[in-house]
């Protein structure tokens, strides 16, 4: 008589290789992403206070920022930055024209990777 064992049949899994020329039936398709809201932010400056100054604040007050009066902005997508421009006045408001796009591996390497929120 055959003893039954209590361990649960194991099969190896076998999986397609990624060379083996197959296609995906469906291709992603960018256009499919046409309609995805982003959102973009143009940083002109920034600054470190206590919050003793900030409670001190009252109508007229200047902050000063770290970037220096017509120097490019930061501009982030999805709170990443991506790229730098000049701030321009279109219609009576206040546009970016992009001067420079950072690469993924440039914002990898530039600690730019995630923007902290």
């Amino acid at each position: 008589m055959e003893k039954k064992s209590d361990m649960p049949k194991i099969n190896k899994l076998e999986l397609e290789s990624f060379d083996s020329g197959h296609k995906p039936e469906h291709p992603l398709e960018l256009k499919r992403l046409d309609d995805v809201s982003l959102e973009v932010r143009a940083e002109l400056g920034k600054t470190q206070i206590t919050l003793r100054e900030a409670l001190n604040w009252k109508k007229d007050t200047i902050i000063t920022l770290d970037k220096l009066a017509g120097e490019n902005v930061d501009i982030y997508l999805q709170g990443v930055r991506f790229a730098s421009g000049e701030v321009l006045v279109v219609e009576d408001n206040f546009a970016v024209r992009l001067t420079e796009l950072l690469s993924y591996i440039e914002r990898v390497k530039l600690g730019l990777g995630r923007a902290v929120e």
